[in-house]
């Protein structure tokens, strides 16, 4: 098991006070709680490799829209072998995935932080959650590019892929950016202020099913 490696904190000035953002276990359990979460819809129908392209040009202007600075940290989780979500990797996949990943251009050493823990603070009370090596490292947009690629390329049979999940993260500002298959992505701020403007910018690729969430939290009180 891998324990957390504190190596390097963030603290993030807010006008309510200070944020600190650990990277662990519990690095995002703050954002989890958050009513400030944009939810797109990334794929644009037809054939797969269509479905593809569409989605992986709209999570890519979204990274882009979402994190406008050069500071990105990928918080990258990769799946044990043994997890049923693994028997759909090809067998070519079914190596470590950190070494995969790295082949695919996205070193994950050295790391900002590591740490063994769920994706998501749900997969806690659920005992046949595996825990997964994490890893946060400081990544270029050219990297970013990749993981967007890893994440969007999941289900649709499109590679090369590494069984690995990624959440972007912006520290300075608290956003999360997490384009979780071809389907849809998911925009996340501590407060309103950082991703206020997509919500009116983006509202065409918006989730239908989530607008009215979306709309207490984000459209303009009169």
């Amino acid at each position: 098991m891998i324990g957390c490696t504190p190596l390097r904190t963030f603290i993030q000035a807010r006008r309510s006070g200070m944020t600190t953002i650990n990277f662990g276990p519990d690095w995002q359990r703050e954002l989890w709680d958050s009513p400030y979460r944009l939810r797109f819809e990334l794929s644009t129908g037809g054939a797969n490799l269509t479905q593809f392209i569409g989605a992986y040009d709209r999570a890519r202007s979204l990274a882009r829209a979402a994190l406008p600075s050069d500071n990105v940290v990928a918080i990258i989780a990769a799946y044990p072998k043994t997890t049923r979500r693994m028997a759909k990797w090809p067998s070519w996949a079914r190596r470590a995935p950190f070494v995969l990943l790295d082949e695919m251009g996205v070193p994950t050493a050295p790391a900002e932080a590591t740490w063994s823990g769920h994706t998501d603070p749900e997969d806690e009370a659920d005992p046949d959650m595996p825990l997964l090596e994490h890893r946060a490292v400081s990544i270029t947009w050219d990297k970013v590019d990749i993981l967007l690629w890893n994440q969007v390329a999941h289900d649709l049979l499109v590679q090369p892929e590494a069984p690995v999940l990624t959440r972007l993260v912006d520290v300075a500002r608290g956003v999360t950016v997490y384009a979780y298959d071809d389907r849809g992505m998911d925009i996340t701020a501590v407060s309103p202020d950082p991703i206020l403007e997509l919500y009116s910018r983006f509202d065409h690729w918006l989730l239908d099913y989530d607008r009215a969430r979306m709309s207490e939290a984000f459209a303009p009180r009169t």
